[in-house]
C-alpha cells in the first residue's frame, strides 16, 4: 500500500478543510491511501495514522507548516516515519518549520521544498516509480 500523509501544522484558524495538493493526489494516485491530519488533532487520530503506517510499503509525507508553529500531537506520527526503518520516505514540506526541519536533520532525512501542486506531483512520480 501506498501512504500519503498530509499534515497541516498551522494555528487553528488557519487549517484548511479542503487543499489543493491532496486533492491532486486524490486524482493522481486514486490507489494510494491519504491520511489527512494537523497539529490539534485527537490523538486517536494520530494513533489512526501510525497503524497506517504499519502497513505502508511507500509513504510520501507532505507536511504544510508555518515557520514556528509547533508540531503538537502530530509530532509521534512524524516521528514514526522518520523512525521507520522498513521503508524510506519521501518527505515535502510547504512552508517552513525549524522543528520538523531539525528533526529530520537528526535522523538524517532529506526534505524536499514544495514549490508548487505541479512540481511535487512530479517528483512523486518520480519516487513512487523507483
Amino acid at each position: 500500500m501506498t501512504l500519503f500523509i498530509h499534515l497541516q501544522i498551522k494555528p487553528i484558524a488557519q487549517i484548511q478543510f479542503r487543499n489543493e495538493w491532496v486533492e491532486m493526489m486524490k486524482t493522481e494516485f486514486p490507489e494510494a491511501l491519504i491520511f489527512e491530519a494537523d497539529s490539534h488533532s485527537e490523538p486517536f487520530v494520530i494513533s489512526q495514522g501510525v497503524s497506517f503506517l504499519k502497513e505502508a510499503e511507500k509513504v510520501v509525507l507532505c507536511l504544510d507548516s508555518n515557520q514556528n508553529e509547533k508540531l503538537g500531537s502530530c509530532a509521534p506520527l512524524i516521528e514514526k516515519v522518520f523512525r521507520n526503518k522498513a521503508i524510506a520516505p519521501f518527505i515535502l514540506i510547504q512552508g517552513e518549520n525549524a522543528m520538523f526541519e531539525k528533526m529530520a536533520k537528526m535522523m538524517k532525512k532529506e526534505v524536499f521544498k514544495c514549490e508548487s501542486v505541479e512540481e511535487s506531483l512530479v517528483q512523486i512520480r518520480n519516487f513512487l516509480n523507483h
